[in-house]
């Protein structure tokens, strides 16, 4: 007991606890923050996308505008056409851009902010549009658009000039601060609620783990029948329930194992006894006939030999409980280790004038340890013979279907009291303790049985009605390598 609650304090030692203080209140801070700077990037992001290309789109309306009436008018070889001007002038103020105005040498004509007037600009995107080709260029960080329009000429000979437009959208640099401060004050709140909640999670969670190990170390300490109280979060109080279990089965375990020692002491001791008694009625007598001591000498010699199956059998049961790796598996036909068991019994039968039936339905061959196996039918069907009553029958069959075998031993014996059919594969439980003695029995043979059959992933079960007698039915998987655990 004191090496299970250990390892189980192991898990929640003090590391770990440190860490869960941290990770809880992370966590919270991760999953309540991340999104919102998720929904602030793609919010911002879609809306200076938005603003820019609704700008974008009624620039280029109006540029492609102006390229026609200054073609209409030969606005870029006469540049005396005050309508164009005004709407030169117009657009400037409207969107608060730098309009310029460029001929085919590359000479700027006309420059609404009157800084660049006679020079020429030579760059990849007024390049672009001299050759027919509409230039647009956006920068949401800074704000900035360019835009590159072609002017053709009136007689069809190509692209005379270029209306090159540079502006900044301030409104839009303007809005997306506006969201940034109103996203890092979301994001401040939404951080402190986080934080907040993961500090209260972190109290409402290790304090009762805390507790927890508290009691468990109680527990370790000796005290094995105090158990672990419920506790408020649904989780804690599970994993306080399957330690509650674990103690029911550990102190269940160790009731099992002190009966066990007791029994184990008081049925090695009675045969002992008997002999002293024995022994010391023979020594307290001088002169004892001979027909005496050839009596006592009998019953001293049944009572070695019961000591001696005592002894057996509890060295089977330590073999038949090992781990299953011991298991000597090998592919057996079932039905003639079957008939091999029905013959070694042979004897019995006819002395106590019991018959016995052996019902072959179809060959079985499967993955068994014969030894050990056999060792659990030979058990079954002995008891049929001893516990059967005078002119009595045993039947054994044998069947099988694609994953199991079946064995089932039926008899017309005394039968199981229905009170006493749960208890009858436990250690030296015997039903009839006084009739168990006459006829050798231990109360060890079923618990022998029912570990075999176990260690094969097999199943055993009884059916039984007193003084009609009793029905064992074993089942076993057909391939042991690939049996499941529900067999």
């Amino acid at each position: 007991m004191k090496t299970f609650f250990s390892n189980t304090i192991s898990r929640f030692n003090f590391r770990r606890l440190i860490s869960l203080k941290i990770i809880i209140p992370v966590v919270s801070v991760i999953l309540v923050v991340g999104p919102i700077l998720i929904t602030r990037a793609v919010v911002i992001n879609s809306y200076c996308s938005k603003s820019m290309e609704e700008k974008v789109v009624n620039i280029r309306s109006q540029c492609n505008m102006l390229s026609s009436i200054m073609s209409a008018n030969r606005y870029i070889t006469q540049q005396n056409d005050p309508d164009v001007a005004a709407r030169i002038e117009q657009m400037m103020f409207t969107y608060s851009a730098r309009i310029l105005i460029i001929d085919r040498d590359f000479t700027v004509i006309r420059d609404t902010y009157k800084e660049d007037y006679g020079k020429t600009i030579v760059n990849k995107n007024v390049i672009s549009a001299f050759k027919g080709k509409s230039f647009t260029g956006t920068n949401k960080k800074t704000g900035y658009i360019d835009i590159a329009i072609p002017v053709y000429a009136m007689n069809a000979s190509g692209v005379e000039g270029v209306i090159y437009v540079t502006l900044q959208d301030k409104n839009m640099l303007e809005v997306r601060e506006y969201l940034n401060d109103i996203f890092a004050n979301i994001t401040l709140v939404g951080f402190l609620i986080s934080l907040l909640f993961g500090v209260g999670s972190v109290f409402f969670t290790i304090i009762p783990l805390k507790k927890l190990t508290v009691s468990i170390n109680r527990i370790n300490e000796g005290n094995k029948g105090m158990h672990i109280e419920g506790r408020k979060l649904i989780e804690l109080n599970r994993v306080s329930q399957a330690v509650n279990e674990s103690l029911d089965k550990i102190r269940t375990m160790d009731e099992a194992k002190e009966e066990f020692v007791s029994n184990v002491s008081h049925e090695l001791k009675t045969p002992m006894t008997s002999m002293k008694v024995l022994a010391e009625s023979l020594m307290a007598q001088d002169c004892a006939p001979v027909e005496m001591y050839r009596e006592f000498m009998v019953d001293i010699i049944n009572e070695i030999d019961r000591e001696n199956k005592i002894i057996n059998d509890l060295l089977e049961l330590v073999k038949v409980n090992r781990a299953e790796s011991l298991l000597n598996i090998s592919t057996v036909n079932v039905n003639e280790m079957v008939e091999l068991v029905l013959k070694r019994l042979g004897p019995i039968a006819t002395n106590k004038n019991v018959e016995l039936i052996f019902e072959s339905f179809r060959s079985v061959v499967a993955e068994i340890d014969e030894v050990k196996l056999g060792l659990a039918i030979n058990n079954l069907v002995e008891n049929a013979i001893k516990y059967n009553t005078e002119n009595g029958w045993v039947r054994v069959s044998v069947n099988a279907d694609h994953r199991y075998f079946y064995i089932k031993v039926a008899d017309s014996g005394i039968g199981i009291p229905a009170n006493c059919l749960e208890q009858i594969f436990d250690r030296f439980y015997r039903v009839d303790k006084a009739r168990s003695r006459e006829t050798g029995g231990t109360g060890l043979g079923l618990s022998i049985t029912k570990s075999a059959i176990m260690m094969h992933k097999g199943t055993i079960k009884v059916y039984s009605k007193e003084n009609e007698g009793s029905t064992f039915s074993v089942r076993i998987p057909l391939h042991y390598s690939t049996a499941g655990g529900e067999a």
